[in-house]
């Protein structure tokens, strides 16, 4: 096991990165970023993590980044496999792409229709695993030289617009992620322990600063009830929010102010698990998951009487169940039956990399994004904010409000360090498989996209943007649209066909749509691979889960990732691992699912009732002031 954890152990190395937000394109920190503290600054790479991807990037190696690569690989160089990119060519698909985009959205207001029978937590987990495994870091093209007219990488956002070609999108774009289901967005560089070297150094450490030192810090919410509002289960329960800077922290820094963390601002490895309160509670979840985790090791294996091995005893547990539980749960839920067993009794991969790992760009950049047409215009989110409650339903803005960069929904001008009282999430909402409620369900996987998602908060706001650049950053369809486009990701109907798949009819991608669908799939002369996922699962799933060639591509790469890790659960000796290996219950009953695990972190009640207690606290219970 030791040979194992020390993997799994170098795997997350310097993994901490803040001021990172919603479809960030993140270029690294260079060397005056060398000097910054990782506990205070919010650059969007700390110190470890800047400087390796910035080594990567000038010397062409990826010791710290990893490539990105094209699953399928003997598309790349077809250009009957791409949308058209000539210069006369490109005008014309940005705009028939925009219509598109536009088409996309869904009207305004409750439809029941389009409510799925997948609960709402499945559309935020995927956003958590995505904080996972990748993070897009674009960097120059090393080997070549724009002014002998060789292509850079660039932005979406370049003027003149160019796709860049193949070679040029593997050679250049690099993911600052480990692409491992490691749970490095929770564990960053990792703690160092008191006697070990490396106290002060680069290293995540506020994400580890509690009375315990093997457990993750959180955040407290009030608990007097604000008028009007009720506290929500369990209310005497204050550990419900992430660790935050507070106004006295901040006011305590020095340094360069577009550098320094704000009040509210979340001290956890990843800032992007802050960008709407649904993951940023989804990652308290995960917190106080490990937490418990530790007290179960130190109760049940009581031989590990160091607190460096009950850390990665623990942690070796947290990431077994998670990726377990990625796998048998999250997986299998959204994809179509049969098709991750296909996969798994497969001895090889499709994908095949000239690398030791790579992230496949069609999942990252077109598959992948299937999540964001299950994302609500509102939700039934607890006891406060449900219809006819005091405040009504949750609107996404609302969601994106009270979060760190949305000053905790804190008036203009002044920005709040704590949630509210009345804003933790009741999970009890969000994962039953079979509620009635269907207020309590992801939308469905469609071509259709919440309203709110045509005109995102956060996004799109510098006022040095041209107003068409800006328009299409604040509307997630379009951006989506364009970044596919722009990394020569394959047409639907052409990956169909590589993976032996009838592809989608003229009628069939049509259906039911707008009249402008048809006429921009007519002007573009093959179908985006992300609109085509989407309508494939329409199509061949009723919105309930992915078609054949979406679900092909998430399960070739979550298994490819996992047999890829040393650490992995799939890679366990002297057998694949399985939840009968990990933590239980009292009564001995195992995690295989999402709420079971919910339920051992004590932020979803068990069946009588009551939430898990550890040692006498609320689970996760680290003893800080």
């Amino acid at each position: 096991m030791a040979a194992q954890q020390q993997n799994l152990s170098k795997s997350s190395a310097g993994r901490t990165v803040r001021g990172v937000r919603h479809g960030s394109a993140v270029a690294p920190v260079a060397a005056a970023g060398a000097a910054l503290d990782p506990r205070t600054s919010a650059a969007p790479l700390l110190p470890d993590t800047a400087k390796a991807v910035y080594d990567d990037i000038a010397d062409g190696t990826f010791d710290a980044t990893t490539p990105f690569a094209y699953l399928f690989d003997g598309l790349r160089d077809d250009p009957t496999a791409h949308l058209p990119s000539g210069a006369d060519d490109v005008p014309r698909v940005l705009a028939a792409l925009a219509a598109l985009g536009d088409a996309m959205v869904e009207p305004a207001g409750p439809d029941p229709a389009r409510d799925s029978v997948v609960p709402a937590v499945y559309t935020y987990w995927g956003q958590f695993i995505d904080h996972d495994i990748t993070l897009n870091t674009g960097g120059r093209d090393s080997t070549g030289d724009p002014g002998d007219g060789d292509v850079i990488l660039g932005d979406i956002v370049d003027e003149p617009f160019r796709v860049v070609p193949p070679d040029v999108v593997v050679r250049s774009l690099h993911n600052g992620r480990h692409p491992a289901f490691d749970l490095d967005s929770l564990y960053g560089s990792g703690p160092v322990l008191p006697g070990e070297p490396g106290r002060g150094s680069t290293r995540s450490e506020a994400s580890y600063a509690t009375a315990d030192p093997v457990k993750l810090a959180l955040g407290r919410v009030p608990t007097d009830p604000i008028p009007g509002f009720e506290l929500v289960e369990p209310g005497g329960d204050p550990q419900r929010d992430l660790p935050r800077f507070s106004a006295e922290e901040v006011a305590g820094l020095v340094g360069a102010p577009e550098l320094l963390p704000k009040a509210g601002d979340p001290k956890i490895p990843d800032a992007r698990n802050d960008e709407n309160l649904v993951v940023g509670q989804f990652q308290v979840g995960m917190i106080r998951f490990h937490n418990a985790v530790v007290d179960w090791v130190r109760e049940n294996e009581p031989a590990l009487a160091d607190d460096r091995a009950v850390f990665d005893r623990a942690q070796q547990l947290v990431r077994f169940h998670y990726q377990w539980l990625v796998l048998h749960d999250y997986l299998r839920t959204l994809t179509t039956p049969g098709v991750l067993d296909q996969v798994l009794l497969s001895e090889s991969s499709l994908f095949d990399p000239p690398h030791p790992i790579a992230m496949p760009l069609e999942f990252a950049t077109a598959a992948y994004r299937f999540g964001h047409s299950m994302v609500r215009g509102a939700y039934d989110f607890n006891v406060n904010f449900t219809r006819g409650g005091a405040g009504g339903v949750a609107t996404l803005a609302q969601l994106f409000q009270f979060t760190g960069s949305g000053g905790l929904g804190a008036p203009s001008g002044a920005r709040g360090d704590v949630l509210p009282s009345n804003w933790p999430l009741e999970w009890a909402r969000f994962v039953r498989k079979g509620d009635p409620a269907t207020a309590h369900a992801a939308r469905k996987i469609d071509p259709f996209l919440a309203e709110g998602l045509a005109d995102l908060r956060n996004e799109g706001n510098d006022p040095a943007l041209a107003d068409e650049v800006a328009r299409m950053l604040k509307h997630l369809a379009r951006r989506n649209l364009v970044r596919g486009y722009w990394l020569s990701v394959p047409t639907g109907e052409r990956v169909a066909q590589e993976l032996g798949v009838a592809p989608l009819t003229r009628a069939q991608l049509t259906a039911g749509a707008a009249p402008e669908v048809g006429a921009a799939l007519d002007e573009l002369g093959g179908t985006p691979l992300w609109y085509y996922v989407l309508k494939e699962a329409e199509v061949e799933g009723n919105g309930h889960f992915l078609g054949e060639v979406g679900s092909r591509i998430l399960a070739e790469t979550f298994v490819y990732l996992l047999r890829q890790d040393e650490g992995s659960f799939l890679r366990a000796v002297p057998e694949v691992w399985t939840p009968a290996g990990g933590v239980r219950f009292a009564d001995g009953r195992m995690i295989t699912t999402l709420p079971d695990l919910q339920r051992f972190a004590g932020t979803l009640p068990l069946p009588d009732g009551t939430f898990r207690q550890v040692d006498g606290h609320p689970a996760g219970h680290d003893g800080d002031a």
